[in-house]
């Protein structure tokens, strides 16, 4: 069946929706309780570098925007100027997506606003950049910011750059949520973006602040590291998405697995506070998964849950890129082929147009691609 769509204005994207049988069995294994998280502190260094250095808004960030992405068969494309190549770019690969939807406002001081997380892939030493996405103007304009930790003291702060794969984030408030595969996920603060030098190498550096040429900067405040004892293995921490369709908001987490690894990826679900933006912990500041199913599905690269219904994105390689979708006590999980590109990564949900987005990591076909949600709810 073949169906067309429009949607944020795109123009038609026509859509193959086909269904499957996958694996029948989720298997609710929350009674377990051995997923956890435990909370850090807060960073002591932000406001030392808030002091030191020049601390812009989101707003600000995005009227700086440098770069220009087009709009092609309903899809956002990267760029592909000889100057200014990111959809075919070798040294970055794009992996996590977020909205101003998800932060709490559709139109972020009346932009719509995607944020991209990318790893650096050749030049390691630079970590992970966030690419702030404005869809309101036309073309679509971003501008990359890097992620950075705070180090040094309170009378001389400095940073170093972040190095995890950035498999996953959501934003939720003035927090980014950045999944950290092995150890847990890192906390970002959009209230504290610095704008800094253009000059080479990470930190302080003399009376200036470098970050490899980037101009602004977002640090670590805090983070949470894996702490439970799972029966089966440690959990991995490969994707992660937030879920505000769900009273209380949660974050959703995925993992992945090749076939060779075995049928034991799983999902859970991390209640948030309302108030704080930050995991709900108990006293010894422990958060504990709500919800853990056991799914067994391989190469799962995003994971979410919308209105209760599970929606894993699975790769396959060169081939293309499917999504899972499972409602506990709803039967079967189903698998759609409806991205039509290879590569596919971490989920958003965009309440306002019903609308899952994607987008694709591999080289010379790099898109953000939306689907309407109702195509694959049953």
């Amino acid at each position: 069946m073949h169906i067309p769509l429009q949607i944020f204005g795109l123009g038609f994207l026509v859509l193959q929706f086909t269904t499957a049988e996958v694996l029948k069995d989720w298997k609710d294994i929350t009674s377990d309780k051995d997923i956890k998280l435990k909370q850090g502190g807060t960073s002591s260094l932000i406001k030392a570098l808030d002091d030191a250095l020049n601390n812009v808004s989101v707003d600000e960030v995005v009227a700086d925007a440098n770069h220009e992405m087009t709009i092609t068969g309903g899809k956002y494309k990267w760029p592909t100027k000889e100057d200014d190549n990111e959809f075919e770019n070798e040294s970055w690969y794009p992996q996590g997506i977020s909205s101003s939807v998800d932060a709490g406002d559709a139109k972020y001081n009346m932009n719509h606003l995607f944020l991209v997380s990318w790893y650096a892939k050749k030049n390691e030493e630079k970590g992970v950049r966030i690419s702030f996405i404005n869809t309101s103007v036309s073309p679509p304009k971003y501008r990359q910011v890097l992620l950075v930790e705070p180090t040094g003291t309170s009378s001389k702060p400095s940073f170093k750059t972040v190095h995890v794969h950035a498999g996953g984030i959501a934003w939720y408030g003035n927090l980014l949520y950045v999944a950290d595969t092995n150890n847990g996920v890192r906390i970002f603060d959009v209230d504290h973006i610095w704008k800094i030098e253009d000059c080479d190498g990470a930190g302080r550096k003399g009376s200036d602040f470098c970050a490899y040429g980037y101009r602004y900067v977002m640090p670590q405040v805090r983070r949470y590291t894996s702490s439970g004892d799972p029966k089966d293995h440690d959990y991995t921490y490969s994707c992660l998405a937030l879920d505000r369709t769900s009273t209380p908001a949660a974050i959703v987490f995925g993992e992945y697995y090749h076939a060779a690894d075995g049928d034991h990826s799983r999902t859970t679900r991390f209640d948030l506070d309302a108030t704080s933006h930050l995991l709900k912990v108990n006293s010894d500041n422990i958060a504990t998964a709500s919800k853990v199913f056991l799914h067994g599905n391989h190469r799962v690269q995003g994971a979410i849950t919308v209105n209760g219904r599970y929606y894993l994105s699975q790769s396959n390689g060169d081939d293309d890129s499917d999504i899972i979708g499972f409602t506990p006590g709803g039967g079967n999980a189903k698998v759609y082929d409806v991205l039509h590109y290879p590569g596919s990564e971490d989920l958003t949900y965009d309440k306002g147009t019903d609308t899952l987005w994607t987008l694709t990591e591999k080289t010379g076909g790099r898109y953000i691609i939306g689907t309407p949600v109702k195509e694959i709810s049953s």
